[in-house]
Order: structure tokens, then C-alpha cells, then sequence
């Protein structure tokens, strides 16, 4: 049973055992030991009311075979013969077997190429039709930041304590599982960066959890995996492949999954994984030969065609030699590879599809100044990247919890005459401007302005920088009087600097926009925010986020002006733009959604406006706290709609 991103199975899959004897022999106790080595996610269950009412087996099957989260089913029983009867309508039902041993035995195969071949791929598709209609566009920001997470995991450093705290948390995940604490402690013994392949190769705890954690970006898990990445990383490099090669993965997937890469062609794809693949076309369809088809699943085979002397991509190798297995002539993707999709077609001797890609340069898309700019200005540049850079990450991913606790961390070993004590400083001060706790936010950026004053009082555009973001606070805490005062500091310093067209320029006009559209003086708003614009066009890529907010704050204007058609416009502009560099869980997504849904409110398009507040609020409660007020505040608007439509 393949398992969802909110339980505590670190692992993709888990073992679900029903058994009214299930506990009362020493044979099963000793099976249940074995199948923990196989998958540790093991719930046994001997009362048919806990798992399912209902009597097992002919009954409860046809209950669950569709459900979508369940990937197979093995029936252990005594009469063979009579359960082989009914099962045989029923694809996802794998073995009837009347042994403990085989069944042990039939799941330990079918897993290795569950593992291999069936585990969930999550592909990040960048869309550069730039075709409004089509429903890849919004990945794109999913797309970007998970290079940058990557890029920065890479590239931070680590040390022999951090492989102990990655040890110290395996060992208690999988307490009670001795097998797998065995290869743990010959783990924590004997691995060396020069064996990470091999490691990874090897069934067991490792393969299992780094690929769900990378699947659906457990930053937390990742963090601890950064040594192994790195070390995977490295080998990859040194064993690069030389010369063109064509490589082959055989997959399932969803009729939805097809129909979105139908409609992708020419596209770039990254998989949120390392990618195993082959250079043997029979391989890779002996994997998918043996395995029955399930209802609303596609077989596909992907034929992916790799010059390394034409691009420049991340590192991908032939691991025979070094893989736990030598015989799958297996060539490993490192994770965030980029892929064009060219073509996909209709095998009907094989009977599936082939999706043809082409390896791509990490240099070839659309998104490549975008992606150099966001990894420049928060992703650490060139250089070895740290954990504030980790923190920066997570935090424009608005991952804002997990950032404040980085943060929160860093402060306790930082000292105050750290290098970096300041930009902490600062990221500190964000962190609890996005919880809207804006005392502390302000505090922090006071003590990020002192200590610039301290050690380096002729940075005067960083200084002007921090200025405004007090200006910006206090705005928040609606004391404009305040704000302005700031503003107008930064405003002098920028003039002394002869810099008052500094890409950091478009904050400040901002700041002035909100101003004056909070004391109703529509007019100089919108002149400010088109000032502020201006210059983000000058010096940022196109669709970087922050243009976002100048397209949102004209919204807020032409909203309170009524004038809801020019309001939708620019919401709709700032949402296209968020959509394309923001993950699609960002809080900032569901701002535009709620934005969007007040529109339709006011002009009385109540369902419509309740679509998008229930989109706001999924993306909300997905990433805020319950008690955040952004959480509270879309309630509100979904009570008042939902009282409008009764």
C-alpha cells in the first residue's frame, strides 16, 4: 500500500496484515519479523472491525481493490484452490498462498520491483508555451524550487556529526525491525563517500526512505540525508558518463499522469527522484512483463536518448560496477536532471506506451535566468552553501515553520560577531513577519540595523535596505506615521549613494504605494507601485516573484475603486506570475486565490468565489498553522459565501 505525504511512514510503501491468528503462533510472530525487513511500515490488525467490517477475504476485498492507495494484495489462507476462483477477478490481488514462507518470500520479490519500478513518480513539468490555458503552467514554480533545494543540498557542508545524527534517527525509526538495524550499524561502521552507490543500491533503509523523502520533499529528512546526496552526488561526477547512450525505465501510471505528459510535448520535465534506468530495452520490460495491469494505470516505457558531449546537464553514470546489483546494466540519474520531452506514442507489440526524451542542459530552459538570479539571491551563489542558505530556501518556498526553526537554531550557536549574524538577523525578522508576529520581526531587524551600523556604517544600501524593511513593519502595525519616517531614511540614503534606480529601489516604492493606498490616495499608489515595477523589470528576470506583489497591490487599488474588472486583471497577473516561480503550495498562491474569490464575490458570482476561497484554504491549512490568521480570515470568507448561496 503506497502511503500519503501526512502519515509517519518514512518509507512509500506500508504492510497492512490481517489475521485473526495474526499473534498466536510463533510462526507468524517470525514472518511479521521478516516482512518488517522487507517493509517496516508493518500494522497488524486480528479484529475485522479495526481494518474493515465485514468478513475477510471475498467480502472485504471488493471493498478496497480500488482504492488508490492500495497497491497489492497477497491472500494467505488454507483452500488454495477455492480462494483462486474469486481472486482471479481481481488484478491487484498478486498471490493465494498457503504457506507463511512463500508468502514471505512473493512479497520480498514483487517488492524489489515495486521499489524499482512502481513507486510514485512526481514530475515537475515546466511549461514555456507560455499558453495561459494549458494546466502545466502552474508547476512551473514547482519546477524551480526543487532545483534550488537540490542545488543547495549539494552543496553544504557537513561533518562526521552530522552522519551520527542521521544514524541516531534511522536506529530509533526503525527500532524493533532487527534486520534492518543490523544494516544500519553495518552502516554506521563501514560506509565511506566512495560507496555511496553501492548503499544505495542495496535494498534496505536507505533506497526506501531517501526516494519518498525526495518524492514529496521532506525537507527535514533531506536535511539529514545532505551528506548521502552529496556523496551520491560526487561518485556520479567521477563516473560520468562519456559518450552518447540510449537508456530505458519501464513505469505505471495514472490515466491523469498520461493525459498531463500528452499534452506536454516539447516540455522540460525533472523527476523529484534519482532515476534508475538501463541500457537494455529487455530489462526494462522484464520488470513491467510479470505484473498485471490495474484499472486506470498505464504501462509505459520511457526511451531516453543522452549526449553527454552536447549538454551540460547533472551527472548520471553506468553504476554495474559499483551497484549491490551487477547484472541490470543500470545507469542512474542524478536527482534533478532535466529532460525534454519529445514524443509519446502506441506500442501495440508491447503493448504500451513510449514516452522518447532527451536528456537537457541545465541551461536549455526558459527558467535559466530566473533559476541563477533566485540561486544568487538566496540560494548562496557559486560558493559552498550553508545552513542560513538551507533556511533561505525553505523559507521562499514558504515553508516558514521549518525556516524559523533553522533559524531559531543557528541563533543559539551563532555569536553576535559572526560574519553572518546580521543576515540571520534579518532572516529571523522575515520569518515572523510571514506569522504575523510583527514585534518580534521589528526587534529583529532593529538588531540586524544596529549591528550593520556597528561593524560596517558605510554600507549605506544595505542599511537603506533594512530601513524600509522597518518602514515595512511598521506599516504592517498600521502606524503609517512611523513607516514614512523610515522610508524617507532609506529615500535619503539612496539619493546620497546615487542609487535611486537600485533594483532595491522597487521595495522601497512599494512601500510608498502601500502608504498612500492605505490613506485612500488611489492615485500616487498606483504611480508608486508603476515606479516600483519599472525597476524590477530593469533588474530582474521575467516572472520573478516579487513583481507578483506590485500586480497585487494595483488589484487592491482597482478593488477599492470597484472598478472589479481592472481589479481581475492585475490579480490575474500577479497569480500567473506566482503560479510560474512560487511552489504550488506557497501561501502566497492561496493569497491570489483569495484575491481572485473577493472579485467574483463582489460582483456576485458567489460559486466562483467559493471555489477559489476553498482553493485559498487547502493551500493555507496545507501550510500555516491552524491559528494563523490568514487561516482564520479565509474561514470567514467561506462562512459568509456559503450563508450567500443558501
Amino acid at each position: 500500500m503506497a502511503t500519503n505525504e501526512h502519515d509517519d511512514n518514512l518509507e512509500t510503501f506500508s504492510l497492512l496484515w490481517l489475521d485473526a491468528e495474526i499473534d498466536t503462533t510463533e510462526e507468524n510472530k517470525h514472518a511479521q519479523r521478516r516482512l518488517r525487513s522487507i517493509i517496516n511500515h508493518l500494522k497488524i490488525f486480528h479484529d475485522l472491525h479495526k481494518c474493515k467490517n465485514g468478513r475477510l477475504g471475498k467480502e472485504l476485498v471488493p471493498q478496497i481493490h480500488d482504492l488508490p492507495q492500495l497497491s497489492s494484495v497477497y491472500i494467505y489462507c488454507k483452500e488454495k484452490k477455492l480462494h483462486k476462483q474469486w481472486t482471479r477477478h481481481f488484478c491487484k490481488v498478486k498471490g493465494v498462498v498457503v504457506n507463511l514462507d512463500d508468502l514471505v518470500d512473493r512479497i520480498k520479490r514483487d517488492q524489489k520491483i515495486r521499489e524499482k519500478h512502481d513507486q510514485p513518480m512526481i514530475m515537475n513539468i515546466y511549461d514555456n508555451s507560455r499558453n495561459p490555458d494549458k494546466s502545466t503552467t502552474e508547476l512551473n514554480g514547482n519546477f524551480i524550487h526543487y532545483l534550488l533545494l537540490i542545488d543547495v543540498l549539494i552543496r553544504m557542508k557537513f561533518s562526521e556529526k552530522d552522519k551520527k545524527t542521521f544514524i541516531e534517527f534511522c536506529k530509533d525509526k526503525f527500532s524493533g525491525n532487527s534486520l534492518q538495524l543490523d544494516l544500519i550499524q553495518e552502516f554506521e561502521h563501514d560506509y565511506k563517500p566512495n560507496d555511496a552507490i553501492w548503499w544505495y543500491t542495496r535494498d534496505g533503509f536507505l533506497f526506501n526512505m531517501l526516494n519518498k523523502a525526495l518524492r514529496i520533499q521532506n525537507t527535514e529528512l533531506l536535511f539529514l540525508f545532505r551528506f548521502f546526496i552529496h556523496d551520491l552526488n560526487q561518485q556520479l561526477e567521477k563516473n560520468q558518463c562519456k559518450t552518447p547512450i540510449q537508456v530505458y525505465r519501464c513505469q505505471f501510471i495514472s490515466a491523469e499522469e498520461l493525459r498531463n505528459l500528452q499534452r506536454s510535448r516539447d516540455q522540460f520535465i525533472s523527476i523529484n527522484s534519482f532515476i534508475s534506468t538501463t541500457s537494455d530495452r529487455s530489462v526494462a520490460l522484464k520488470f513491467s512483463n510479470g505484473s498485471k495491469l490495474v484499472n486506470g494505470f498505464h504501462r509505459i516505457l520511457f526511451m531516453i536518448d543522452v549526449d553527454p558531449r552536447k549538454v551540460r546537464s547533472k551527472p548520471f553514470a553506468d553504476i554495474s560496477a559499483l551497484s549491490y546489483f551487477k547484472d541490470e546494466s543500470e545507469v542512474l540519474f542524478m536527482v534533478g536532471c532535466i529532460f525534454r520531452l519529445m514524443n509519446i506514442r502506441w506500442d501495440d507489440k508491447d503493448k504500451l506506451w513510449i514516452i522518447q526524451m532527451q536528456l537537457a542542459g541545465n541551461e536549455q530552459n526558459d527558467l535559466k535566468d530566473l533559476f541563477h538570479h533566485m540561486r544568487e539571491e538566496y540560494g548562496g551563489g557559486e560558493s559552498e552553501a550553508d545552513l542560513l542558505s538551507y533556511g533561505d530556501i525553505l523559507y521562499h518556498m514558504g515553508k516558514y515553520d521549518l525556516a524559523e526553526k533553522i533559524y531559531s537554531d543557528l541563533r543559539e550557536r551563532c555569536s553576535t560577531n559572526d560574519d553572518s549574524y546580521d543576515h540571520l538577523c534579518f532572516s529571523l525578522a522575515v520569518a515572523h513577519k510571514e506569522r504575523k508576529d510583527f514585534n518580534r520581526s521589528l526587534r529583529w531587524f532593529h538588531r540586524a540595523l544596529d549591528r550593520k551600523m556597528r561593524t560596517n556604517p558605510s554600507d549605506l544600501l544595505y542599511i537603506a535596505g533594512l530601513q524600509c524593511s522597518i518602514g515595512n513593519i511598521h506599516m504592517e502595525k498600521k502606524n503609517y506615521t512611523q513607516a514614512m519616517e523610515y522610508y524617507n531614511k532609506a529615500m535619503k540614503l539612496y539619493k546620497r549613494e546615487n542609487a535611486t534606480n537600485h533594483a532595491s529601489m522597487a521595495s522601497l516604492y512599494h512601500g510608498f504605494a502601500r502608504i498612500f493606498y492605505f490613506q485612500k490616495q488611489y492615485s500616487d499608489a498606483l504611480n508608486y507601485h508603476q515606479e516600483s515595477l519599472n525597476i524590477q523589470q530593469k533588474h530582474l528576470p521575467d516572472n520573478h516573484p516579487d513583481m507578483a506583489v506590485n500586480y497585487s497591490g494595483m488589484g487592491d487599488i482597482y478593488f477599492s475603486l470597484c472598478e472589479y474588472q481592472n481589479a481581475m486583471e492585475y490579480y490575474r497577473r500577479s497569480f500567473d506570475i506566482r503560479k510560474k516561480s512560487l511552489p504550488h503550495q506557497h501561501p502566497n498562491i492561496a493569497l491570489s486565490h483569495q484575491n481572485i474569490g473577493k472579485v467574483y464575490e463582489a460582483i456576485n458570482k458567489q460559486n466562483d468565489a467559493l471555489e477559489h476561497y476553498q482553493k485559498a484554504f487547502r493551500i493555507y491549512r496545507y501550510s500555516l498553522a491552524a491559528d494563523h490568521l490568514d487561516v482564520i480570515d479565509i474561514k470567514k470568507d467561506i462562512e459568509r459565501v456559503t450563508a450567500k448561496l443558501k
